[in-house]
């Protein structure tokens, strides 16, 4: 009887940690690097196209990795596409795949996470119905590999909040994830804290906490300004508040 209650306790005890385990983030050199830095405060806060393209060059010019250069690319169409240059868009998405492609003494994380990328940036440029399956399932697989890692974690959250249930959407497991992220924000980067919020708002929305979803938003906007996700969540968010 000892031996099976001492079992249990073991496989709570691991089940408990598994839970609670501490969050990391692979990418950390690259959050902190002031190039990258400043590549996505022109971006982000949409500083017009000469102070993008003028942080662009200098980031990718520098001493960066192929792994790295990738994800620069990644924000890069995404810009793009926000602003409405397709064409733009379309350059810097085969400058991610180049890098991609050239991509050598990386971590399993870090290909994998710049493959699901790339899907989710050819899904964004074209609305592939095939390419958001794929970069789904890639999203998928990554955080169940990864689930501790900061930057899947949101992503993965994202996932869940965009999905159609039948594809396994899920605004409760969304919520579940950045509840724990809420738990162990120490040791995340700017970029990450940001998406996190804004993953946060929309699953606030989702479950008509509106107020709750506002402030997200302002804690977002006061580190990025610009997101054009952002004014359909605040649409969304006045319309249940009235």
């Amino acid at each position: 009887m000892r031996k099976k209650i001492l079992f249990l306790a073991i496989v709570l005890l691991a089940s408990f940690s598994s839970v609670y385990a501490s969050y990391t983030d692979s990418f950390i050199s690259q959050s902190r690097d002031p190039l990258f830095l400043s590549l996505m405060d022109s971006v982000k806060n949409n500083k017009g196209l000469d102070s993008v393209e003028e942080a662009y060059e200098k980031y990718i010019s520098g001493e960066h990795s192929n792994v790295e250069k990738s994800r620069a690319e990644y924000h890069m169409v995404r810009y793009y596409v926000d602003i409405g240059e397709e064409n733009m868009a379309e350059i810097h998405f085969q400058r991610e795949k180049d890098y991609f492609n050239a991509i050598e003494n990386a971590t399993e994380l870090e290909k994998r996470t710049a493959e699901a990328d790339l899907a989710s940036s050819e899904y964004y440029l074209t609305g592939k119905l095939s390419k958001g399956m794929e970069s789904n399932k890639l999203m998928k697989e990554l955080y169940k590999d990864y689930p501790d890692e900061y930057y899947v974690a949101v992503q993965e959250a994202f996932r869940l909040l965009y999905a159609p249930s039948i594809a396994g959407g899920s605004v409760r497991k969304a919520r579940a994830i950045l509840e724990q992220i809420a738990d162990d924000l120490n040791g995340i980067s700017t970029p990450d804290y940001y998406s996190f919020l804004v993953a946060s708002a929309m699953a606030f929305t989702k479950d008509k906490e509106y107020h709750a979803s506002e402030a997200y938003l302002d804690a977002a906007q006061a580190i990025y300004s610009f997101d054009v996700a952002i004014p359909d969540i605040r649409e969304e968010n006045a319309k249940g508040l009235r």
